[in-house]
């Protein structure tokens, strides 16, 4: 076996090692993140389960090592009960149903798209007045 044939050999295991230690981690990292948020779940939080039922905490129970919340979702006659694990909590919404995160990198974003537009007008005008 020649060099090349010997580092082919040597990154394939090094991959084969490698591999599992990378996915232990980051299934680590999203396990913490998912106790973190159950954990911090409370009466009253507006949550989307991941069957995408939207509601809000009425109760939390802990049955043994589960802890079971009871949903209340719907208004007037059409309000309705649903119990689930809390490891089935997607996320917490705020008042306007979106996840509570993902909103504030929604306002950096628009705010970035406005100034490459007023920008771009800027240009687009300064072109159409070269042409004339």
């Amino acid at each position: 076996m020649d060099v090349s044939q010997w580092i082919l050999v040597a990154v394939v295991i090094l991959l084969i090692v490698a591999y599992p230690i990378l996915v232990t981690t980051r299934n680590k990292k999203e396990r913490q993140k998912l106790d973190e948020q159950t954990n911090s779940l409370k009466r009253g939080d507006k949550v989307m389960t991941t069957s995408g039922v939207v509601g809000t905490i009425v109760d939390l129970v802990q049955e043994g090592e589960r802890k079971i919340v009871t949903i209340e979702t719907g208004a007037g006659k059409n309000k309705g009960y649903v119990s689930v694990d809390a490891y089935a909590i997607y996320s917490v919404l705020n008042n306007n149903f979106e996840p509570i995160d993902q909103k504030e990198d929604k306002k950096e974003v628009k705010k970035v798209e406005t100034k490459e537009i007023k920008a771009e007008t800027k240009n687009d005008e300064a072109n159409v007045n070269k042409t004339e």
